[in-house]
């Protein structure tokens, strides 16, 4: 306004006052309407956020625990996972978190294939991440890899009120042991919470149809989480996001899960779609699939709750320079390791996200 009042002072000895006068009511008019348009534009902004999730392809510091089997990401391993290469890779993974939501960092990230905690308060000090301001939830799994899942949220966004991690019992198969899901449910400025639930189901090691009955008994467990959540707290939403290792046509998904493109559907999964048009977030034998998804409780996607599914807001998130550029591999997922052949890449799976709207 300072500027617009000096302008009119400038030219007024050549234009006559009522002029003058209609000039300033204009800009006046005009001011405020510039200014409340930035206002709902900053207004939505703050009320919709991004839920994602990330597999993190084995976050492993280079420190022998002997207490789990991380001798595959060690100095004197294979690989010789150095402080260099543990560097490097904490640097990759943070361009590409920070880089998503406009530069902002998604509000919710999922995570699997991290080692412990202390990896995560690597990731989250790196220069990149730190000014985000992110908070951990994080549990010891038993899994036979030594990887556990986690979620990172902004904690400018959100508070955690509560927290945990569900095992899930593969006695049945040899005594397997697999990722435990982890919980955190979560509070914004007005109380409003919602409820996340990060998975990593059992591989396919073995063969896909032989590895199904795992990650059936996985799903089997996520079902029985989200339908006592439902029977508690039917206003609160729940997200349930990972690595399922399935397709969404597979039986862990469409069966158990009851996850389809619909609105009627037990769960929506907001993958679904994707898959259908061929699109996926990892690559095998030169073809996408789409093993990471999120699922949506009805009453965000039907808006019930105070967090609404964004329609059509479910994405893959690729950028040129997370892509292979060989010629062999040409646009799929620039990875850290191809066997055991170092590439400083990201990760062999992109992150997905989905958008809410916070009433």
């Amino acid at each position: 306004m300072v500027n617009a009042v000096y302008d009119i002072t400038f030219i007024h000895t050549r234009i006559p006052l009522n002029a003058q006068h209609s000039i300033f009511v204009r800009m006046i008019r005009t001011s405020l309407l510039t200014a409340f348009l930035l206002l709902g534009i900053l207004t939505h902004a703050q009320n919709t956020l991004m839920l994602a999730f990330y597999n993190q392809e084995n976050l492993f510091d280079t420190i022998d625990d002997p207490e789990r089997n991380d001798n595959e990401f060690l100095p004197t391993s294979k690989k010789s996972w150095n402080s260099e290469k543990y560097t490097a890779k904490l640097s990759n993974m943070s361009r590409v978190i920070a880089s998503m939501n406009s530069g902002k960092g998604p509000d919710v990230l999922g995570m699997c294939e991290v080692e412990n905690r202390a990896v995560l308060q690597d990731l989250i000090g790196t220069a990149t991440l730190k000014p985000m301001n992110y908070g951990i939830v994080h549990f010891e799994s038993p899994d036979e890899r030594s990887i556990d899942n986690a979620v990172l949220y902004n904690k400018n966004v959100f508070t955690v009120v509560a927290q945990a991690a569900y095992r899930i019992n593969l006695s049945a198969f040899n005594d397997a042991k697999t990722r435990d899901i982890v919980m955190a449910k979560l509070v914004n400025k007005k109380k409003q919470s919602l409820i996340v639930l990060v998975n990593h189901f059992p591989s396919r090691l073995g063969g896909q149809e032989a590895s199904e009955p795992k990650r059936i008994a996985a799903a089997l467990v996520l079902k029985h989480i989200i339908d006592s959540v439902a029977k508690a707290d039917p206003a609160t939403p729940v997200i349930a996001m990972g690595d399922f290792n399935d397709e969404p046509t597979n039986s862990s998904m469409d069966s158990v899960l009851q996850a389809k493109d619909s609105d009627k559907a037990g769960l929506y999964n907001a993958m679904y779609s994707l898959k259908q048009k061929g699109e996926g977030s990892h690559m095998y034998q030169k073809n996408w699939t789409m093993l990471d998804q999120i699922l949506i409780t009805q009453n965000a996607v039907s808006c019930k709750s105070s967090f609404c599914y964004v329609s059509q807001s479910a994405t893959i998130y690729k950028q040129d320079w997370m892509l292979e550029t060989d010629e062999k591999y040409k646009g799929a997922p620039l990875r850290t390791f191809a066997g055991n052949k170092y590439l400083n890449g990201f990760s062999d799976h992109l992150p997905v996200y989905i958008l809410l709207k916070q009433k």
